[in-house]
């Protein structure tokens, strides 16, 4: 082959290896957000028996400094299994993560709590529901301080 035909094909190959990979990520994520729902998600301080939020944090306001739990509650619908993580983290700083099954449908309930009984610190917290590393849902609150915010 001489220069002319050389060119063209590896400016298609470059093209093709630079392409490729980002089209793999776009259809996995879709696959993931399309396969996992999570819908109603509540950060309160408790539940009742009858699953009714007690102390619920709205967007614009946190929880007061002296409780000694939080809880995140929230429906879920899968259609297929996934394996998903929950993670905890306090002033960016992971405290907490675990796996969770979010196949069939239903309703997740999570508790943040220390030990010793104790009030939960002062700061930010946050939530996070990851599915294969795509984020499903983002939800930080504050104890003590600044504004609380659930993005989904």
């Amino acid at each position: 082959m001489d220069d002319a035909t050389k060119k063209p094909l590896i400016f298609i190959l470059a093209v093709a290896i630079l392409l490729v990979p980002s089209f793999v990520v776009t259809v996995r994520s879709d696959m993931i957000s399309g396969a996992v729902e999570i819908t109603n998600i509540i950060v309160c301080e408790d539940l009742t028996s009858d699953l009714v939020p007690v102390n619920v944090v709205s967007s614009s306001s946190g929880f007061s400094y002296g409780i000694t739990q939080v809880c995140v509650a929230f429906t879920y619908r899968g259609s297929s299994y996934f394996e998903s993580c929950v993670e905890w983290y306090y002033e960016g700083d992971l405290i907490h993560n675990e796996s969770v099954d979010l196949d069939g449908e239903g309703v997740k309930v999570f508790y943040l709590l220390r030990d010793d009984g104790a009030p939960l610190k002062k700061g930010l917290y946050e939530f996070y529901i990851t599915c294969k590393g795509v984020r499903l849902a983002d939800i930080s609150f504050s104890i003590g301080g600044s504004e609380s915010e659930i993005v989904s």
